[in-house]
């Protein structure tokens, strides 16, 4: 997955002819009053190309290729497809309870034998609860807590939290998406909170904007069409591939099968 690339056009001054003077007495005829010489034009300085002002990064306006590539206008809000599936629910209030607690050994019991943690070989509950317990840890609990919140998707035995995982449209590029997180959020002309509304996004999928950063307060980016360019607040956005929770259903009986993140 690739991300967007910085450009900018840089245009050249063009070099102002002088106009012509003429300021020899002896050519102006003894008949004829003088006229008055014509007033000096100052000649431009030889300056071959003057490059216009760089702004920021945070603040580059998007390219016509940009725009292009921007989604038509989509929404993926929270829902929950999983209420009705045999044992669910009293799984799922074990689960946040164990979450809001931030119980490591308890959400190992939760989970499968061979529950996968990372593409590189990570499994198993005793690992899980290992990686939970360390400092690093918290930066877990604390996006699992964003995860509950964000709706269950089904498919077969199998769900997936948050809802939109599963939901996404194919020709969506996930590695140039992210989900605005919330009904309302603005889209604001200049990365600062009190720069101008451009308009109020509700769970809206946009494109990310050049020189995306994780850790700037604002994001670049673009939405669906109509299309606008602005600035999202970067906590307010979530990768399509973020960390979700994937859970299987054997009887009644479910376990957490997969707690990872990326492709």
């Amino acid at each position: 997955m690739a991300l967007l690339s910085l450009g900018l056009a840089l245009a050249a001054c063009q070099r102002q002819p002088t106009p012509q003077e003429s300021d020899s007495p002896s050519a102006t005829p003894s008949a004829q009053p003088t006229p008055e010489p014509a007033p000096s034009v100052p000649e431009p300085s030889p300056s071959p190309t003057l490059a216009l002002p760089v702004k920021p990064t945070p603040e580059t306006p998007m390219t016509p290729a940009d725009t292009a590539a921007a989604l038509p206008a989509m929404a993926l809000p929270p829902r929950d497809d999983c209420a009705a599936l045999p044992g669910w629910s009293a799984f799922a209030a074990r689960l946040a309870a164990t979450v809001k607690a931030r119980d490591a050994a308890a959400l190992a019991t939760l989970s499968s034998p061979d529950v996968t943690l990372d593409y590189g070989g990570g499994h198993g509950p005793a690992e899980l609860q290992k990686r939970l317990s360390a400092p690093s840890g918290q930066a877990v609990w604390t996006d699992l807590a964003r995860i509950l919140p964000l709706g269950c998707a089904v498919q077969g035995d199998l769900v997936v939290l948050p809802w939109f995982f599963w939901n996404v449209p194919d020709e969506v590029d996930p590695g140039m998406t992210m989900l605005v997180t919330g009904q309302g959020v603005p889209l604001r002309a200049k990365p600062s909170d009190t720069a101008q509304e451009v308009d109020k996004l509700d769970w809206s999928l946009v494109t990310l904007g050049p020189g995306f950063n994780p850790a700037a307060h604002y994001t670049a980016v673009i939405t669906g069409k109509p299309q606008r360019k602005g600035y999202i607040e970067t906590a307010r956005l979530r990768s399509l591939l973020a960390r979700r929770v994937i859970a299987e259903r054997k009887g009644e009986d479910w376990h957490i099968s997969a707690l990872v993140a990326g492709d």
